[in-house]
């Protein structure tokens, strides 16, 4: 037991270290080449600092399953090239125990990776894009119109980082009809529902008979309403937002469930953020079992540069089926769970039948 996890922690430093190396590069290569890009379009030292790092947290997002393959190509072919793999074979250990840091240290850095985006790390794109136009994070969300429930919502003004909204009308409808109109120059976002201040109310009505009430006009202090309608979830769903936080993308989920509308791209970014990550432990799996353990049989530079070409390839294509099922050409079950659930099979079946040849 003592000697297996020696074997265990000495493959997992190899591997951490070449791990913190591959991300360390690939995240500094993407942000500066980015930056040189732009870097005559941002004013000031702090703001070309905060865009490297925004464009880096980016990278990050983007790269990191990626890197989790990487990196176990090149620990694998490390320990090949220093006859240590031939050596804990020598000494009785099996493919699996070889191959079990791999799997436990991508497992747990998978979570961890998909736990970042329950954060407003999934903003650094649009905070980047923010600073190379000058903007400010929190910006005004102008002209909106919106359905929510049985009322239509037209927002002059919102500030979403405030839960304020301006110059607010809200149609209310009852048995296909419009039954009121609620007025408001201002509605704060208060308690899980929005209070619209200094409400003027316009009520229609039922024309039953003839001589019976017509329109009424009344004032309030507060109006409550459109419960449950968030702010932040509000110009999310409505405006097309690309990055949202997994509790966001779940509450715009049920959100566009409970109004009948289409689903398809906050389900896609579900998926991509919660179940495509997991393609890298399938692959690192797969490819560790194809990689032979012996440098005289095989050419290490060409099976490590056609592993580095088959891990970017799969990488490439769930990015595009990711941007498809976002453009409803591909449902989303079929572009990320399907692909996902086969890679897993896959891998499943060489974990079982290839370790032991």
């Amino acid at each position: 037991m003592a000697h297996a996890m020696r074997m265990f922690r000495y493959v997992a430093w190899i591997y951490l270290k070449y791990l913190f190396i591959v991300v360390f590069a690939l995240t500094f290569l993407f942000a500066g080449l980015d930056y040189l890009q732009n870097a005559d379009r941002l004013e000031g030292f702090n703001i070309k600092i905060l865009y490297i790092f925004y464009k880096g947290s980016y990278a990050f997002d983007l790269l990191f399953p990626l890197t989790l393959v990487f990196a176990m190509i090149m620990t694998k072919i490390d320990l090949i090239r220093s006859n240590a793999l031939v050596s804990f074979y020598a000494l009785g250990y099996s493919k699996k125990e070889v191959l079990r840091p791999f799997i436990l240290l991508s497992f747990l850095l998978t979570l961890l990776y998909i736990g970042m985006h329950c954060t407003t790390f999934v903003d650094a794109e649009l905070s980047a894009k923010n600073l190379l136009h000058g903007k400010k994070n929190g910006v005004v969300k102008k002209n909106l119109f919106v359905k929510y429930d049985r009322s239509y919502i037209y927002i002059g003004e919102l500030i979403p980082e405030k839960r304020e909204a301006r110059d607010i009308r809200i149609y209310e409808m009852k048995n296909g009809e419009l039954h009121r109109i609620v007025y408001g120059m201002k509605a704060d976002f208060e308690n899980e529902r929005w209070v619209v201040k200094d409400a003027k109310i316009v009520v229609k009505p039922l024309f039953e008979r003839l001589g019976g009430k017509g329109f009424r006009i009344e004032s309030k202090e507060g109006v409550e309403t459109l419960y449950g309608f968030k702010p932040k979830i509000l110009t999310s769903v409505f405006e097309g937002k690309q990055f949202y936080t997994i509790q966001a993308a779940y509450e715009a989920f049920k959100l566009l469930v409970a109004q009948g509308l289409d689903t398809q791209k906050v389900r896609s970014l579900l998926y991509h953020m919660t179940v495509t990550p997991f393609f890298a432990l399938f692959l690192i799996v797969i490819l560790f079992l194809f990689i032979p353990p012996y440098a005289r049989s095989v050419n290490l530079f060409w099976i490590s540069f056609a592993l580095t070409g088959t891990a970017l390839f799969v990488w490439g294509l769930f990015y595009l089926l990711f941007r498809i099922s976002r453009s409803g050409v591909v449902a989303p079950e079929y572009g990320s769970v399907a692909i996902v659930s086969l890679l897993a099979l896959f891998a499943l079946h060489s974990y079982l039948f290839r370790s032991e040849r």
